[in-house]
């Protein structure tokens, strides 16, 4: 008879709104290099079908409405393709974050396998609808006073959120708690979390120059060393599988 236990690997939410946790950057990411070795291949897939999403995107402008420039694109068309951008990509996204918490925990599913249980998430693509709204109207109303504060909001949100989608659906919260509990946290250890994607983002520009072929090894190693992160600041639950054939088995629980 199997015996199911639950047990919660790395740190907690509570113990991170005390600032308790400790974020060694450096360890962080050397566990991410060694994680990526193997595991680069589940988070490539969901890069090439954000790519092939992107090459189909463009053909629809192309071909159906003759634009091949973003900049002239008529505004009520793009705020529509956006939508649609969001609620197209966002499972893939989703499922590479997923992907990312499970490496982080010695678990190495496939791509396709949480893809199927995210993409039929409404949850999931209303908080990514939501976030996006979040972002723009702060964005807009910071430009109003410069522009180079309405790109700092535009980036302090896009920080300052970035696990709610993780926290949605790994820890089951409400969409607001997502986004409060991720706000909380990033305020408490938004030294080494900025200095995360200020390398991140600067990795991505530097493996642009090499024609995206750097990518092969950038992304899969900043998605598993966000999933560890996110195992360090919230904890991940894990569920351990105890039988006779296999009395290790465990399974990531989600």
């Amino acid at each position: 008879m199997e015996q199911k236990k639950y047990e919660i690997q790395g740190g907690s939410l509570e113990k991170s709104l005390k600032g308790e946790t400790q974020l060694d950057l450096k360890a962080i990411a050397e566990e991410a290099w060694n994680l990526s070795k193997n595991t680069k291949t589940a988070v490539l897939h969901g890069v090439l079908l954000l790519f092939f999403i992107a090459i189909v995107f463009a053909w629809v402008l192309q071909s159906f409405f003759g634009i091949s420039d973003l900049s002239v694109v008529p505004p009520s068309l793009m705020i529509s393709l956006k939508v649609a951008g969001i609620i197209v990509t966002t499972p893939i996204i989703a499922t590479m974050f997923l992907l990312g918490i499970s490496h982080s925990v010695g678990i190495k599913p496939k791509f396709t396998s949480i893809l199927k249980n995210v993409i039929g998430s409404v949850l999931v693509i209303l908080l990514a609808l939501l976030l996006a709204a979040m972002s723009d109207v702060g964005s807009f109303i910071g430009s109003q006073i410069s522009v180079l504060l309405g790109v700092a909001v535009l980036f302090y949100i896009n920080l300052a959120t970035s696990f709610s989608i993780m926290l949605l659906i790994e820890k089951k919260l409400a969409p607001s708690q997502s986004v409060i509990q991720s706000l909380k946290v990033f305020h408490k250890y938004w030294m080494p979390l900025s200095m995360f994607y200020i390398v991140y983002y600067l990795c991505l520009f530097l493996g642009a120059l090499s024609l995206g072929f750097a990518y092969i090894w950038i992304i899969p190693f900043f998605i598993n060393m966000r999933g560890i992160l996110y195992r360090e600041l919230f904890g991940v639950k894990v569920l351990s599988v105890k039988n006779q054939s296999n009395p290790d088995e465990a399974v990531f629980h989600a």
